[in-house]
């Protein structure tokens, strides 16, 4: 094992398996009862047992913007498209040179900074030796932009997940609509989300939310946050939109349908007050939702749930899949309007 030094700090690399029984990847130090004699899954004995929060969220940053970076150079070289499959809807799900790359940066930084810390990625690729680990060097500590997160919050390693997602928006990328794609990291704790970091890697735009503090753009848009439109602005999927238009208009009745892709971007337009509701009833991955969650949560007085109105869990141990779709909003006074959606 190569070891790394950060902040005085000595880190070592980890290991990567893939879930045959899941279809997704998963890295770091696996609960005992969760593995089995075919996985060939390790344990890393150099892990460190607590993170700092602060250097947890600071490498979370850097990671979504490496991938970002693979992304962009990846869209000007060479896309080297593939199909993977078809989505329950039936639309084409496809992986591209910016996907794989991105992965490889995002995953990789991670592992090599936190050794032992479990991440759940989309795409189940190798890893590389060639990723630098994240140095995270005092003046990068003392950054006046996370001049509001504690310094001393040190947390156990085996509490935490990562949720990655390497490019959200791979079809609207595959397309050359690049303005809704983005790179998206996640820390959940107990199954709740910690960290949400969104960067839009073609505008060179990151926004994160934590418990412990927000970015301070974010604190710029609260005013975006207010009052709803009238009618009232519903972002919906342009690709995976199943049914969800009718149905919000049998709900709402006057509506203003806004088509785009990526749930990242979504969330964004709704921080951004373009868009009021982002409402989505097909299946949907919990590494697309993760962020969003986290920057909904700690950012605005809006919620992101279930269209029913239940929490979404981020457990480890949960279905990588929420099958009971997204209801989304940065604004409270427009809460109650997802119990209009129950009977739907």
């Amino acid at each position: 094992m190569t070891p790394h030094t950060i902040l005085g700090d000595t880190w070592y690399e980890t290991i990567a398996t893939y879930d045959q029984r899941r279809r997704f990847t998963f890295y770091g130090a696996i609960v005992p009862s969760f593995a089995t004699s075919s996985d060939n899954i390790q344990i890393n004995p150099y892990r460190s047992s607590y993170v700092n929060f602060k250097k947890l969220l600071i490498a979370c940053i850097i990671a979504a913007q490496r991938g970002g970076t693979e992304v962009v150079k990846a869209r000007v070289s060479n896309l080297n498209i593939k199909v993977k499959g078809k989505t329950k809807e039936g639309v084409i799900d496809v992986l591209t040179q910016g996907d794989r790359m991105s992965n490889m940066a995002m995953v990789n930084s991670m592992l090599d900074t936190f050794p032992g810390i479990k991440i759940i990625s989309e795409e189940h690729l190798p890893t590389s030796n060639e990723i630098n680990p994240i140095v995270i060097n005092r003046s990068l500590f003392n950054n006046d932009a996370f001049s509001t997160i504690p310094d001393d919050i040190n947390l156990n390693i085996d509490d935490l997940v990562i949720w990655i997602d390497p490019l959200d928006a791979t079809k609207e990328y595959s397309e050359g609509l690049t303005q809704y794609v983005t790179t998206m990291v996640c820390v959940a704790r107990y199954g709740e989300p910690l960290i949400g970091v969104i960067h839009q890697p073609f505008v060179s735009k990151t926004y994160w939310a934590t418990k412990f503090g927000i970015d301070k753009q974010l604190l710029s848009l609260r005013h975006s946050f207010m009052s709803p439109n009238n009618p009232v602005r519903l972002t919906i999927s342009r690709s995976h939109k199943g049914n969800v238009e009718q149905m919000a208009q049998n709900a709402l009745g006057n509506v203003s349908i806004i088509e785009a892709a990526g749930s990242g971007f979504k969330t964004i337009q709704l921080i951004k007050g373009n868009a009021d509701i982002y409402l989505h009833k097909t299946y949907i991955k919990k590494w697309d939702i993760c962020a969003p969650n986290a920057i909904l949560k700690f950012a605005t007085e809006g919620t992101l749930t279930t269209i029913n109105g239940d929490s979404i869990r981020y457990d480890f141990e949960s279905d990588f899949v929420n099958k009971d779709g997204v209801f989304a909003t940065a604004k409270s006074d427009l809460v109650t309007i997802r119990d209009k959606f129950a009977h739907y």
